[in-house]
């Protein structure tokens, strides 16, 4: 039988990849550029996403992943998820990847707030500390935006907000859903409305920009993959920090792909952001059930 050592060890070094799948896939995103309108670019990441979930869908039940108690539920939360991953990929276009991931991870910060009115959760002066901390880190790389590309920091912001809500609705439905079943109900979700804008904007891609399109679908399949095997073998509390490496991921993907090098202030609040989310998550309350950071990811 497997020990509970090794089954952290595999844990963290599935959560490490999945930080680093995501963040190839955002990279290929922004690598498409302006060329693709987000409706195109969001079906390809859904739907060649299925390719690689179908063997973990096969081992959990095959059809039986769409039982659900609460459809609605799913409905709710595809929309609000929907409006996330529409802003992350246009915010793509207009920001650099590392300032767009450093916005992205405010999400737990986010969600601490909205969680007092909506689930009447009690938050401690450290916490609430550590949330002004991190919007301190938000507002530190909004600055340089303020004059120029201040729709592409507002879009990606408005990501992390709905982002956010989306972990209120999981922590609701991690009651009675399981992941794989969250997960599948929104790639499907995201790959019907992506496909339905497709009659009013559609880009025909060249061979090339067809594989990085199939490459945003599979490797954020396979990030999923590697994101819900982590927090199927340790808790949440210390896989969700791990997430935050993405960061260096998003700055080094930046100097390699786009020649561009993360400013000093861009550095600071990632730092900020990074510091606060990983207190927060850790200290609970934020993610508590596995399929709030499972399912939430674009």
């Amino acid at each position: 039988m497997e020990t509970n050592k090794t089954s952290i060890n595999v844990a963290v070094w599935c959560a490490l990849g999945a930080a680093f799948t995501f963040s190839i896939m955002f990279g290929l995103i922004k690598m498409l550029g302006s060329g693709y309108p987000a409706g195109e670019t969001l079906f390809c990441r859904s739907f060649f996403a299925l390719l690689p979930l179908l063997p973990l869908v096969a081992r959990q039940g095959g059809l039986a992943v769409f039982k659900t108690r609460h459809p609605w539920h799913h409905v709710l939360r595809s929309t609000i998820g929907l409006i996330s991953a529409f802003w992350c990929i246009e915010s793509l276009k207009l920001l650099p990847l590392s300032e767009a991931t450093s916005i992205f991870y405010s999400a737990p910060l986010i969600t601490t707030v909205v969680a007092v009115p909506l689930l009447k959760e009690k938050v401690s002066f450290a916490k609430v500390l550590a949330v002004i901390t991190g919007f301190f880190g938000v507002i530190v790389i909004l600055n340089p935006h303020a004059n120029s590309n201040f729709f592409g920091f507002l879009m990606a912001l408005g990501s992390a907000v709905f982002s956010s809500l989306v972990a209120i609705e999981l922590r609701k439905m991690g009651q009675t859903e399981k992941s794989i079943t969250i997960v599948v109900y929104f790639m499907l979700a995201c790959s019907l409305a992506g496909l339905l804008t497709m009659p009013f904007h559609f880009v025909m891609p060249d061979a090339h920009d067809a594989l990085i399109l199939l490459g945003v679908g599979v490797i954020g399949g396979l990030a999923q993959i590697c994101m819900t095997e982590a927090y199927h073998r340790a808790p949440a509390s210390m896989v969700a920090p791990l997430g935050y490496t993405s960061l260096i991921w998003a700055a080094i993907i930046d100097m390699i792909m786009f020649d561009k090098i993360p400013t000093l202030t861009t550095c600071l609040g990632a730092l900020l952001i990074a510091g606060s989310g990983v207190f927060v998550v850790t200290m609970g309350g934020t993610v508590k059930s596995n399929q709030v950071s499972i399912a939430s990811k674009v």
